[in-house]
């Protein structure tokens, strides 16, 4: 009988056996390489907000014990824009208080993400003089005369946006890649459009990159201006009539 089973056979099986466990060995569990793998963090992306209008807090009127709580309201908060218009946050609707004089006159500013007359988010940010808002820089152009703030919101612009830097810029895209992480934003609430960008006065001077400035921590207002009550005006006692 004619011998098949020689050294040469033996040492292929055994190679081809080699050869299978170790393709099994790198294929059996994805799980077990991730966990070799260093955890590196990565920052999470702002979520893109729709802003449809930055209008001024001239007086804030709300429920008594009115907060904002895990990031949504407890109560109903009534901001009164000017003599005519009237913004309604009802309970429980998501936002934030970025302003620490919400309870003083004209002081703060809100920016809402409407839809019709409803509020689906707000903020509650700082007024600067002349009816302007300082927001973070801008990260990109949208579509429709629109920019995209490093927070994440989106927001109206003017067609030419005045840029205030040291250096020269060939345009806002311009500004935006080379400054526009440490740069502010200003938003006019008279045109309802932003009007300027400023660069960071302190530019790196040897070509490093300087670091962000750390935001200030504003507390988070609590209580609101009460409502002003109406004080109806005097009564005048009609004068006699004399019988002729």
């Amino acid at each position: 009988m004619r011998q098949f089973f020689t050294l040469g056979f033996w040492l292929s099986l055994l190679a081809l056996a080699g050869l299978t466990a170790g393709l099994l060995a790198l294929t059996r569990d994805d799980g077990a390489v991730d966990d070799l793998l260093p955890d590196v963090g990565i920052p999470a992306l702002p979520e893109e907000r729709e802003i449809d209008m930055i209008g001024m807090v001239f007086l804030a009127q709300a429920d008594s014990g009115f907060a904002i709580v895990d990031g949504r309201t407890t109560g109903n908060l009534q901001i009164r824009i000017d003599g005519f218009r009237y913004m309604n946050v009802m309970a429980g609707t998501p936002g934030e208080n970025r302003c620490a004089a919400l309870s003083e006159l004209a002081r703060c500013a809100i920016a809402a993400d409407l839809l019709g007359e409803a509020v689906l988010w707000f903020s509650i940010v700082p007024l600067s003089p002349r009816n302007l808002v300082e927001l973070p820089g801008p990260s990109g152009l949208r579509e429709g005369s629109r920019l995209q703030l490093s927070n994440g919101w989106i927001v109206d612009r003017a067609e030419i946006v005045e840029r205030d830097c040291e250096e020269d810029t060939s345009g806002l895209t311009d500004l935006i890649d080379r400054f526009g992480a440490d740069a502010t934003t200003v938003y006019s609430l008279d045109e309802q459009q932003v009007v300027r960008v400023t660069c960071a006065s302190a530019g790196a001077t040897d070509g490093s990159v300087p670091a962000a400035p750390t935001p200030p921590t504003l507390p988070t207002v609590e209580t609101v201006v009460p409502a002003v009550p109406v004080v109806p005006a005097p009564s005048v006692a009609p004068e006699p009539t004399i019988a002729p």
